[in-house]
């Protein structure tokens, strides 16, 4: 029986790019190499709308961040953390282990971090040298006005503004130097849509001198390797990157462009918004309440009566693989992610098999699902 994976992570992920991933292996020391990191530079910087180089290298997204730590943090920073779940936690956890005095602030779950509440942690705080932010909470489904949030700082003492988008970037937009970012980290697994196995980051002027004034402890993320590396007149790697995974990027992104950014956003959201409206039909609320707040990557549901891993593993009895909750929300919520090209079809597909689960493990559920997602799709043409 095929699986449909309906998680924030491996996503599924389109045979064209699957293909290109299983091309002939070439040398990375080479003119073709070189070519195709110059192709996936212009893409990438297209995608973020920003100068500089995006750092390629092995890795999760979990990788990603460790670079931004391992080269603009040191221990006589003072780290402010803003989290929203999960995810915001293993960025402060992660920069913590820099040795820095860390200040952590938990924004209560299922709402985003607010440039009131930003302003009264950085008033708590006023030595903070470095910031922490995620774009999108995965483990919430919320997702952060990094916007409106990086422009209510300060101009004088600003901090180093750190951005978790490793599961924004290719579901949303992520503009990183139009919103006066520092440091932002991703990954392929998710909104771009390329089997696990990159890591990437961009750094802004500001965060490459402070690149260069930190030692970093770490070759693997030493930044201004992979900088200096890509800035020669072949840009290469400094040691073996992934290579097949690279194609499959190529070929993500070549696809994004086709469909255009701005398009594909929207196709997101709209996916995001006909869910929503479905699943409360079946009696799943969403976990986020303010619809600005809700992501356009992955939707969280609250299952009733703390249900929700029985309803997890029914779906998977249907074929449908879905993400539960992650510590308290373990029982409460179903995450549906939606990262990919999926559209009506595939929508009809995951509230037809939550209505067979909920079905079978004694929910009380409606059944004028379909009906309200697709009057919601329409909505959004």
């Amino acid at each position: 029986m095929a699986e449909y994976l309906f998680t924030p992570g491996p996503v599924t992920t389109s045979p064209e790019v699957l293909l290109a991933g299983a091309r002939p292996m070439m040398s990375h020391r080479g003119p073709r190499f070189s070519a195709l990191l110059r192709r996936l530079q212009n893409r990438l910087r297209d995608l973020l709308d920003v100068d500089g180089p995006v750092l390629l290298l092995p890795g999760s997204g979990t990788g990603a961040l460790e670079l931004l730590s391992m080269n603009l943090v040191t221990p006589e920073d003072r780290v402010l953390s803003l989290s929203c779940g999960v995810f915001g936690e293993r960025f402060r956890e992660i920069v913590a282990r820099r040795g820095a005095t860390m200040a952590a602030v938990d924004v209560e779950p299922g709402r985003a971090v607010t440039v009131e509440g930003l302003r009264r942690a950085l008033a708590e705080h006023p030595e903070t040298t470095v910031l922490l932010l995620t774009h999108n909470e995965t483990s919430t489904a919320v997702t952060n006005d990094i916007g409106a949030l990086v422009a209510s700082l300060p101009e004088e003492g600003r901090p180093l503004v750190l951005v978790d988008a490793v599961s924004s970037l290719g579901a949303m937009a992520c503009h990183p130097q139009r919103w006066a970012v520092d440091g932002l980290a991703s990954a392929s697994q998710k909104g771009l849509v390329t089997p696990p196995g990159l890591a990437l980051a961009w750094l802004s002027p500001r965060a490459w001198e402070r690149a260069s004034a930190v030692a970093s402890p770490s070759y693997f993320f030493d930044a201004g390797l992979h900088r200096r590396f890509l800035e020669k007149e072949e840009p290469e790697n400094p040691y073996t990157p992934p290579v097949s995974l690279l194609f499959s990027l190529d070929e993500a992104l070549a696809r994004m462009v086709e469909e255009g950014f701005v398009r594909r956003f929207a196709s997101r959201r709209r996916f995001a918004s006909a869910l929503v409206a479905g699943a409360s039909a079946l009696g799943l609320v969403p976990f986020v309440a303010d619809e600005r707040a809700r992501s356009a990557g992955v939707t969280a549901l609250v299952v009733p009566g703390n249900r929700a891993v029985e309803l997890q593993r029914a779906l998977r009895g249907l074929a449908v693989e879905v993400a539960g909750g992650q510590k308290d929300m373990k029982g409460l919520l179903v995450r549906v992610a939606h990262y990919g090209d999926e559209g009506w079809p595939e929508l009809a597909l995951v509230l037809g098999a939550l209505y067979g689960a909920m079905r079978e493990v004694g929910l009380a559920c409606g059944s004028a699902f379909v009906e309200r997602a697709f009057e919601a799709w329409e909505e959004r043409v």
